[in-house]
């Protein structure tokens, strides 16, 4: 809990974003150059190269975290499924998520934090992908769910500080949401559970 002398913790809407927006930025950036090269190096169609899901080779290809491959010995691709997407509505879902939980707790920890706190978070989720034996698993939800949880585990800490409305959209709001998304994970079939627990406790850990 701050001291008298610290400032207030709050929650502040119109501070600029700009690691947020270079973060998604660079999510958008990596889903267009990778579908640019399959359509042009591997003669891919436009809505597979770009919309639609792709498939095991595609996304091996392009740095997907593929757990033979991991096995081998390319650990980095630990690190770029972050930045990878099965296909457009993947990358859009975690581009929002990223997007909002950004312009949550970028003013509130500074730039340098939560890009750091997003990328440990999607590396934490690979991680313990590859731990569990998930077969292929590329996307940014780890880090979104670091996010997440660490922006709920401040509202837990601060909760006696914090302004009553910022109190209530970072306990029992994003509390709420993070456990539906827990839910969601373990019973949609497509989704890595072991990607966004990974993230979770990452985010709770930080």
């Amino acid at each position: 809990m701050p001291s008298p002398s610290e400032p207030r913790p709050a929650l502040d809407w119109a501070s600029p974003i700009p690691v947020t927006w270079m973060l998604v930025g660079v999510l958008l950036g990596v889903h267009l150059a990778t579908g640019l090269w399959w359509t042009l190096a591997e003669d891919g169609g436009l809505l597979e190269s770009f919309v639609v899901a792709r498939d095991v080779r595609y996304r091996a290809l392009v740095g997907g975290q593929y757990r033979v491959l991991v096995e081998q010995g390319q650990v980095w691709r630990l690190f770029t499924s972050v930045l990878l997407h099965g296909d457009a509505l993947h990358l859009g879902v975690n581009a929002v998520a990223l997007l909002a939980l950004g312009r949550l707790l970028e003013p509130l920890v500074g730039g340098l934090r939560t890009a750091a706190w997003f990328t440990l978070g999607g590396v934490a989720g690979s991680v313990l992908s590859q731990v569990v034996g998930v077969e292929q698993s590329d996307g940014a939800s780890g880090g979104a769910f670091a996010l997440l949880t660490a922006a709920v585990v401040l509202g837990l800490r601060y909760r006696a500080v914090l302004e009553e409305e910022d109190r209530y959209l970072l306990g029992p709001v994003l509390g709420s949401f993070l456990a539906l998304n827990v839910v969601l994970s373990f019973a949609l079939p497509f989704v890595d559970a072991a990607g966004h627990l990974g993230g979770l406790a990452l985010g709770a850990m930080i």
